[in-house]
């Protein structure tokens, strides 16, 4: 595709230009619908296992498309779980390839970007996850915890708590 892979739009060091949030918005709005044709509209379910920044590929007007399924796996329409481990490369979601997050003026590098999450959940403090970069991420910082909020809700370990992709898509329409 055009654009290549996400994470050369998202990662810091050498890139072309830093998306703006209106643009990473689309992008992770065509991911869950991408996600939720694959989960709920085929004729057999298809769990990716292995989304990351670098199998979501970005057109022209950067449309997003999930690509590679090597690690994917087929399920019956009826079947309404799949029990698997974690499988793939884990990527940061923070625009950063190492974990590196500000508090109270003193980086932490290297830890794991769940954990890091809830706790700057917990103490209410998930815009310090936002691309310190960005001024428009900073600027739309609001939009994107919430963001980040609807994303953790699909992320829950507990499969049953998590949302169907649909419904991921219709919170991020803003039609729910």
């Amino acid at each position: 595709m055009s654009n290549g892979s996400l994470d050369k739009w998202i990662y810091h060091g050498v890139r072309e230009q830093i998306l703006e949030w209106k643009c990473i918005k689309k992008v992770i709005l065509d991911i869950a619908k991408g996600l939720a044709y694959l989960h709920e509209e085929c004729r057999q379910k298809i769990i990716h296992l292995d989304i990351k920044p670098q199998n979501i590929l970005l057109d022209d007007d950067f449309n997003a498309k999930v690509s590679d399924f090597g690690l994917s796996k087929l399920i019956d329409r009826n079947q309404s779980q799949l029990m698997t481990t974690m499988r793939g490369t884990p990527g940061p979601v923070s625009g950063s390839r190492k974990v590196e997050l500000h508090h109270h003026g003193k980086a932490r590098r290297n830890s794991h970007l769940l954990r890091v999450f809830q706790k700057c959940w917990e103490q209410e403090t998930l815009l310090n996850m936002v691309d310190i970069n960005s001024e428009d991420m900073q600027k739309n910082g609001t939009e994107v915890v919430e963001m980040m909020k609807m994303a953790s809700w699909c992320l829950q370990t507990d499969y049953t708590q998590r949302p169907s992709m649909s419904s991921a898509v219709k919170v991020i329409e803003g039609a729910m």
